[in-house]
This record gives C-alpha cells, sequence and structure tokens, in this order.
C-alpha cells in the first residue's frame, strides 16, 4: 500500500524554465542540457521502479512512501522506503548510462559512459549507507528500534556494475517483483498500528525544499533570460494576444492560459512578487487592464489594492 506518492521533480522543472528563457547562445545552455538531461533519466528510473512496484504481487502487509526526505544530523533523502512488520527497507533508484565502476579505497564510484567519458562520483554504496546511518539515529531520537536495510536498483538490465560488494543487495527494476515475492518474511516484531505510526510521523517530519530563485546564481541573471509567451506545442516564445486568447505567429495554435507558465516561470526565476508592471514586461502586453484581469484570474496571493499591488504564488 503506497502511503506516501511520488511528487513531480522541482529541479525538473527549473531545467525546463531554463531551456525555455536562456538564449541557446548562453554560455551556460549546453550544461543546462545536459542537466536536465541527468534529471529526466533520474525520473524515469523512478517511474519504471514504480511501475514494477505497482506489479508485484506482495503477500505481507507493507508501506510504501516515495520521496522520504527527513532531517537528522543533516537532511537525508530516500528514493523509497518500505515499512514491513520486521523492519524498514530503503530502495535507491539509479539511471546511469555506461559502466559503473564501484571502488572502495577510496570509496567512490568511476562512470565510463559510452562516449568513453570517465566520471568520478559520490558511490551510490556510500550514499546508501549514509542514509541507513542517519534513518537509524532518526528513528533513535524517536524512540523508534526499527531496523533498516538497503537495495540498489539499476533501471535497466544494460547498466554494468562492476566490483559491488557480495553482500550489497543490488537487482534491476524488472526484478523488482520476484525479489519482493521471495524476501525472507522474518519473524514479526511490529504491528500493522506500530507501522502506520511510524508513516505518519515520517510523513508529518517531512523537509520540503524550498529552493533558491534561479536568478539568485550569477550564472543565469535575469536580464539574459528572453521575455514573452512561450507556446508549448512548438517550443517558440512569442505568443501575442488576439481576441481573448494567445496565438503563436510560428505554429498559428491557440492556447488561453498561455500567460500561466510565462508568470510561473518568472516567480521561479526570481522568487519576486509579481506586479501589473512585470506583468506587462514579461508577456509583451501594454494593456494595464488586461494583465490585472490575468494575474487576478489565476490562483495567486494578492497584496495590495490598484496600482500597488502585487502577486506571489
Amino acid at each position: 500500500m503506497i502511503r506516501k506518492e511520488r511528487e513531480g521533480s522541482r529541479t525538473k522543472e527549473e531545467l525546463e524554465v531554463l531551456l525555455r528563457r536562456l538564449p541557446k547562445r548562453h554560455a551556460q545552455y549546453g550544461q543546462v542540457e545536459k542537466d536536465h538531461y541527468a534529471e529526466v533519466a533520474g525520473q524515469a528510473g523512478e517511474e519504471r521502479f514504480d511501475h514494477y512496484y505497482a506489479a508485484s504481487r506482495l503477500t505481507f502487509p507493507h508501506l510504501m512512501l516515495h520521496n522520504v526526505r527527513l532531517k537528522s544530523f543533516r537532511i537525508f533523502q530516500m528514493d523509497s522506503v518500505m515499512i514491513t512488520r520486521w523492519g524498514v527497507i530503503v530502495f535507491e533508484v539509479k539511471n546511469m548510462n555506461g559502466r559503473m565502476l564501484f571502488n572502495s579505497h577510496p570509496v567512490q564510484m568511476l562512470q565510463m559512459k559510452d562516449d568513453g567519458t570517465v566520471i568520478g562520483r559520490k558511490s551510490p554504496l556510500e550514499q546508501m549507507a549514509d542514509n541507513e546511518w542517519l534513518l537509524e539515529e532518526w528513528l533513535r531520537e524517536r524512540e523508534i528500534l526499527f531496523p533498516a536495510s538497503s537495495v540498489l536498483v539499476l533501471s535497466y538490465s544494460k547498466q554494468i556494475a562492476e566490483n559491488v560488494p557480495a553482500s550489497q543487495p543490488i537487482i534491476f527494476s524488472h526484478q523488482l517483483p520476484r525479489f519482493l515475492y521471495t524476501l525472507p518474511v522474518e519473524k514479526a516484531i511490529f504491528s500493522l498500528d506500530e507501522m502506520k505510526e511510524l508513516a505518519d510521523i515520517m510523513i508529518a517530519a517531512l523537509v520540503h525544499f524550498v529552493p533558491k530563485p534561479l536568478c539568485d546564481d550569477a550564472r543565469y541573471p535575469i536580464e539574459a533570460m528572453r521575455r514573452g509567451v512561450w507556446c508549448a506545442a512548438c517550443d517558440r516564445i512569442g505568443m501575442v494576444r488576439r481576441y481573448g486568447t494567445w496565438v503563436c505567429p510560428g505554429c498559428g495554435v491557440l492556447d488561453k492560459n498561455a500567460h500561466i507558465r510565462t508568470i510561473r516561470d518568472w516567480f521561479l526565476l526570481t522568487g519576486e512578487p509579481m506586479t501589473n508592471r512585470l506583468g506587462r514586461e514579461i508577456l509583451c502586453v501594454d494593456d494595464r487592464r488586461l494583465v490585472t484581469r490575468l494575474l487576478g484570474g489565476m490562483d495567486l496571493n494578492k497584496n495590495g489594492t490598484f496600482k500597488d499591488s502585487s502577486y506571489r504564488l
């Protein structure tokens, strides 16, 4: 039973804003493309895990929580947490191309990509060990004695993992149903009520990620960002307002709500309140009344009245 669903990636959304608003000639555009590709791959890996979890026919009671972010000595995040009657199982999902070589001296993972590039990364095994330790400390602080273990899940069988310790459980996503079906069901040490209580305590203690505005990063100055209404159909910026809707000069599509995505882009970029003047600037329109009506029709918090009005997410 899923107790906490998996949310969409805020990082992916922010990278998509940058891909829309940064000119392609910008020095950081290529890096943003690479980061977006990696983020999409990570999300696809989690979705694949969720698919095979949904296909599993489990014979033991359990609760599943996705994207669990807690704070012990420091903040830590777990991809998926399964609470059973004999303990907690943490699943770490990885979707990386090429070969993954796990070194122990020092503890590190080398990713050897298909193009021959070799990148040194923090080992997922170290990350899992840290998360186990931090989770056990988090539980101990609350006088909860749930034993924890971890499983490394690779999204696709084309991924090659080398030098993984034999003691570390590691599977591919498609092997998840059989792994769960054959999981040794140990003697129950927790009741169903205690499992539910732990899940509720975790959910209540979740640390929500509050990102900084994108333009706080000196690499992405607001002056560089492209103004105008974005067309989702053809990825063009420059829709125009005609007869109560937005029209794309490129593909001809009509979209009555195209301004909503553009206004949200600017909230993510600046973190600042939206004024009528700023709204006119980024939507590339001159009509004050139109912008007042558009902002008023969105789910925003309004402060002030008339000319000094401002809006926040």
